[in-house]
């Protein structure tokens, strides 16, 4: 009737809600230990490249569809980023990732009412008149997460909250389970991929990322392996080989995204985005070298400290700059490959810069962490 109760090392009795609570905090306390530099700098390369996703235009000129491209890394380095902490620590109970479900969905309220009211703001500066369509922000929050409006980007989370809810799942999986599940489902996106070259469509264009449970699930099985995968990369290549081996890859992964995302498939007319190329067997070689070659470099203290400090700021950039975008593209007309390296440097820094002040104010960790 009055529940489990446990004792803890320190001889205090338990109950089980109270256990699940302890267990919740020591799950974050070990990621904050074993949160290291070079995954921090994994983190940081996904957030500026998401930010060229949503900065250089793909249909400009080659030069501006390469950069595009180049940034086709980046939501898979965020999926392995994660993998690599939350399923290398044993079991997970429920209240972990139901906790984290909370966190976001707060997040995205909270952002969605934030937008909401600038909007209205600036209607009373070009209009004299104040309107607030109240009943509009439950349906801005629910469209967010399924890729619609002006924070679509906040799919994402929405996929993130998917990924939790299966995480006590995976946690509790063997090694040679997760081995033949990162198998099988490699096994679908590979397949995924294949049919869609063959019939110029890609299939994923059927579901919006949100759902795209496949392809996610694998990056972040594909994360609780990269640690071994690196080690025995490093055993049998050195460093300088590794780096090579990168480039050329990146270049062979650049002129197959150039030559299928122009000539092969072209969704509604238009060059096919970095997105319905995640689940190709080249892309995943191409992530695994590159995410690797970065848990290889050694860095000096004073390049940790600075590294540690940016990455706090990823999930603000993130959020902001894409709305940012929009603001900065009616100032800055992007009309060649310099002008949208700019823009893409003034995105990033003015979104860092603000999340940064953000950041201090005492409702900073309600808008800018989960």
């Amino acid at each position: 009737m009055g529940g489990l109760k446990l004792e803890d090392s320190s001889g205090i009795i338990l109950t089980d809600r109270q256990t699940d609570r302890q267990t919740d905090r020591q799950t974050d306390r070990q990621t904050d230990r074993q949160r290291n530099s070079n995954i921090d700098l994994t983190r940081i390369f996904a957030c500026i490249a998401v930010v060229g996703l949503h900065t250089f235009p793909r249909e400009h000129s080659i030069g501006t569809l390469l950069a595009y491209y180049l940034c086709g890394f980046a939501i898979p380095f965020f999926f392995m980023s994660s993998g690599y902490f939350l399923l290398n620590r044993g079991k997970i109970n429920w209240n972990y990732p139901l906790k984290k479900a909370f966190s976001i969905i707060r997040l995205v309220v909270l952002w969605n009412l934030v937008f909401d009211i600038l909007k209205s703001v600036f209607k009373v500066y070009s209009t004299g008149k104040l309107n607030i369509e109240w009943l509009d922000i439950p349906q801005d929050i629910i469209k967010s997460f399924l890729q619609k409006g002006e924070m679509g980007h906040f799919w994402y989370l929405g996929a993130l909250i998917i990924v939790y809810i299966l995480l006590p799942w995976m946690s509790q999986k063997s090694l040679e389970s997760k081995r033949f599940l990162l198998f099988l489902i490699g096994t679908v996106c590979f397949i995924i991929q294949t049919i869609s070259l063959f019939i110029a469509y890609p299939l994923q264009a059927d579901v919006i990322q949100t759902f795209r449970v496949w392809t996610w699930l694998f990056y972040f099985l594909l994360g609780s392996f990269i640690e071994v995968i690196t080690s025995r990369l490093k055993n049998k290549i050195h460093f300088d080989a590794h780096l090579i081996l990168t480039v050329v890859v990146t270049g062979i992964v650049l002129a197959f995204h150039y030559y299928v995302g122009t000539r092969v498939i072209l969704l509604e007319g238009k060059i096919l985005k970095a997105e319905y190329f995640y689940d190709s067997i080249l892309d995943v070689i191409w992530v695994v070298l590159f995410f690797s070659l970065l848990l290889r470099i050694n860095l000096s203290k004073r390049v940790e400290e600075f590294i540690q400090k940016f990455a706090s700021l990823t999930l603000g950039v993130y959020i902001i700059h894409f709305p940012l975008r929009l603001i900065v593209a009616r100032i800055l007309k992007v009309n060649s490959l310099t002008e949208a390296v700019c823009f893409w440097l003034i995105v990033l820094i003015i979104s860092a810069g603000i999340t940064w002040i953000i950041g201090k104010t005492k409702i900073g960790r309600y808008l800018t962490k989960i």
